[in-house]
C-alpha cells in the first residue's frame, strides 16, 4: 500500500522547512525520556520532513531514527546532521511500508505526518507504529481537526479527508484527514494502544485558525 503523495517531494525540493522542534514535541520527549540512559533510548521521527525533530533528538543524545517519503527532505536532513556532527539512521520510505523490526523503538514522534493520508493508510501506519514499539513504548501523534480554517475547500476523497485544499494551513499540501477527538481515540484504541491522552491546542497563524489534537499513547 503506497501512500506518499509526490506533491511533498516537490515541496521539499523547493522550500526551506522549519529548523526548530515544536514545543509540544519537546515536552513529550522531556517528560518521558529525559531521565533515561539516552544512548539506549531508540526514538523514531515518523515522516521527518525537514528534520527539526530528528536534529533535536540527535542533539539531545538519543539513538535517533527518521524517515520520509521525500528523497529531497532526507538529503536536507543528512546535510544538516553532517554539518553539526550529529548521527541518525535516515531512510527514504513510504509511511505504509516501514520495515523496522518488531518491538524495536522506545518512542515514536509523528507531528502531523500520519494524518496527511487517506484513513485506510492512516490505520495501517498506526498499526505499524504499534508493531515496532516495544511493550510500554510511547507514541506522540498530532493532527488537525475540522475546526481548522480551510477544511473542506478541496476535493473530498473520504469522510473528513480532502485533497488540494484551497485555503488554510493545508493549502496546496496534498491529502489531509481532519480528526475529531472521538475518532482519533477510537482509532488508537482499536489498534491496541492504552493510556491514551489527548489535548487540544487552538491558535491563529496570520489570522488562520488552527485546531490541533495532540495525543500520547502506549503499547500494551
Amino acid at each position: 500500500m503506497k501512500s506518499f503523495d509526490e506533491n511533498w517531494e516537490k515541496i521539499h525540493a523547493t522550500r526551506e522547512w522549519g529548523q526548530y522542534p515544536a514545543e509540544h514535541v519537546i515536552r513529550f520527549v522531556a517528560r518521558n525520556f529525559y531521565d533515561k540512559d539516552r544512548k539506549k533510548v531508540k526514538i523514531l521521527d515518523f515522516g521527518c520532513g525537514g528534520g527539526a525533530h530528528t536534529w533535536f533528538l540527535a542533539r539531545e543524545g538519543f539513538d535517533t531514527y527518521a524517515f520520509d517519503g521525500s528523497a529531497s527532505a532526507i538529503k536536507r536532513v543528512e546535510e544538516k546532521m553532517r554539518k553539526e556532527g550529529l548521527a541518525a539512521d535516515l531512510r527514504v520510505l513510504d509511511g505504509t511500508e516501514i520495515d523496522y523490526p518488531d518491538d524495536f523503538f522506545d518512542g515514536i514522534i509523528d507531528n502531523i505526518a500520519i494524518c496527511a493520508n487517506r484513513y485506510e493508510a492512516i490505520q495501517w501506519m498506526y498499526k505499524n507504529c504499534y508493531r515496532i514499539l516495544k511493550s510500554g513504548g510511547k507514541i506522540f501523534t498530532s493532527c488537525i481537526t475540522p475546526k481548522t480554517d480551510g477544511c473542506g475547500t478541496g476535493e473530498k476523497i473520504d469522510d473528513n479527508t480532502f485533497r488540494s485544499e484551497l485555503a488554510g494551513v493545508a493549502k496546496g499540501q496534498g491529502v489531509m484527514h481532519y480528526f475529531t477527538e472521538k475518532e482519533l481515540k477510537n482509532c488508537l484504541e482499536t489498534i491496541g494502544f492504552i493510556n491514551i491522552g489527548i489535548d487540544e491546542l487552538f491558535y491563529t497563524d496570520n489570522g488562520i485558525k488552527v485546531d490541533m489534537l495532540i495525543a500520547k499513547a502506549e503499547k500494551r
